[in-house]
């Protein structure tokens, strides 16, 4: 099948996907991520107050994207557009926007402090796609099998266990240093490398559905259903 025809599929399917996303979930982090960069705006904030803001911001808005994982529909109707197609269109349509608020809030703090509330752009950006990229490639697994509301809380579930254990480690093994820290160019190298990683699980969960798994059945048990249902 031609490029072509793959285009329209896609130009067809970008309204009703549009109209399909729950924008509630989107809506709400886009409000708590401001709240999130707001004391990096204050007079005189501490050190890396910026930073941990931005990176709260990422986990919200990428935990809101998750929600647009789940074709809730899937199971109802016949498509003729490969899921590929579908999933992906549903990743970009909430991804994008997500992504253009999240730098929009970056520039805000750049432009109200200086690089000791952020550190290094390149290095920063990294860390908030790897952080919302971790919920969309949890929320994609989930959608694989399941098609239902609760399998799109996979996404933050996801980002939660990560969050959660990575937080405890200490210098110098935390994932999470401020700018100055000496560990920043390692750890960093490390963000760069989970990058990759997380796209690679997105591909992989968008494919086509797995076929589903059947035990095989006994022949003497079919003739006895056989002769129970005469």
């Amino acid at each position: 099948m031609s490029v072509t025809v793959r285009q329209r599929q896609a130009l067809l399917l970008l309204g009703p996907l549009i109209r399909a996303v729950p924008w509630g979930p989107p809506a709400a982090a886009a409000a708590l991520s401001g709240l999130a960069v707001l004391p990096a705006l204050l007079d005189e904030p501490a050190p890396g107050t910026g930073l941990w803001g931005l990176r709260a911001a990422a986990m919200l808005l990428g935990a809101a994207a998750s929600f647009a994982m789940v074709d809730r529909m899937a199971p109802l109707t016949i498509d003729p557009t490969p899921r590929w197609l579908r999933q992906w269109l549903r990743l970009t349509v909430t991804l994008l926007p997500a992504a253009t608020g999240w730098l929009l809030l970056y520039a805000v703090v750049r432009a109200a402090t200086d690089a000791t509330q952020t550190g290094p752009a390149g290095d920063v950006m990294v860390e908030a796609a790897v952080c919302a990229l971790t919920g969309l490639a949890g929320a994609a697994v989930a959608a694989r099998h399941r098609h239902t509301s609760t399998a799109a809380l996979a996404g933050p579930g996801t980002q939660a266990v990560v969050v959660t254990t990575t937080l405890v480690l200490g210098p110098p093994h935390s994932p999470w240093p401020l700018p100055g820290d000496p560990t920043w160019a390692t750890t960093h190298g490390y963000w760069r490398a989970a990058l990759p990683l997380t796209v690679a699980v997105l591909l992989l969960a968008n494919r086509a559905t797995w076929p589903m798994l059947r035990w095989p059945t006994r022949p003497d048990r079919v003739g006895q259903r056989s002769a129970r249902s005469g």
